[in-house]
């Protein structure tokens, strides 16, 4: 019987987060109430406070049942070009298959104030930034010592480029909800971004 609690429990906490995800979305957090989950969930307002701090709580829970969206290949993918222009694609791919992450991303990046009790939040974002950040400085750095970038290029400063082109990206690619500005040409312009850093084939003595 207790274990049929605790599995009755988790379902109630999923199903809470599944919905706060929707309304979310809909109405942005901050004119969300927790009240307004509990009756999207069934639920009463105790259930959704016995299983969350607080709306910011919640949010994270949101955030975190997501997972992480981008993930860079193993070596087995290519050279490390490669693999950073594989792995914004494949983000960008999941952002437009996955609807969960498509609300996920468009509540965090267009419908939430990080002031107050978000305020904790917005620094954890910036954590997986730094965690981005590490990631593409080490792809850049293998590159450079493969020679397959420019002379003089600097890894953590690429990287620090990439990361401003890619949270650009998934800010306006989820703006973009016509497709007339830019989600049909996402895939060129990964490629054309990650081609800029690549070192240019010397051309054949004629």
């Amino acid at each position: 019987m207790a274990r049929k609690t605790k599995a009755e429990a988790a379902q109630t906490r999923e199903r809470i987060v599944l919905c706060a995800r929707e309304v979310f979305s809909r109405h942005g957090v901050t004119n969300t109430s927790l009240e307004e989950v509990a009756k999207e969930a069934g639920v009463t307002r105790g259930a959704v406070y016995w299983h969350f701090r607080d709306k910011a709580d919640l949010f994270m829970a949101v955030r975190q049942q997501t997972g992480v969206l981008l993930r860079f290949p193993d070596e087995g993918a290519g050279d490390p070009l490669r693999r950073l222009e594989l792995g914004l694609r494949s983000a960008l791919d999941r952002l437009a298959e996955d609807k969960a992450a498509q609300e996920t991303y468009e509540v965090m990046l267009w419908k939430c104030e990080y002031i107050g009790a978000f305020a904790g939040v917005r620094q954890d974002l910036m954590t997986a930034g730094a965690q981005f950040l590490a990631d593409t400085t080490e792809l850049y750095a293998a590159a450079k010592k493969a020679r397959l970038t420019p002379p003089g290029l600097d890894p953590h400063l690429c990287a620090q480029d990439t990361f401003c082109f890619y949270a650009g990206l998934l800010k306006l690619w989820l703006a973009d909800e016509a497709g007339r500005a830019l989600r049909g040409d996402v895939r060129r312009l990964i490629a054309a971004h990650v081609a800029g850093r690549r070192r240019a084939k010397p051309q054949k003595a004629v």
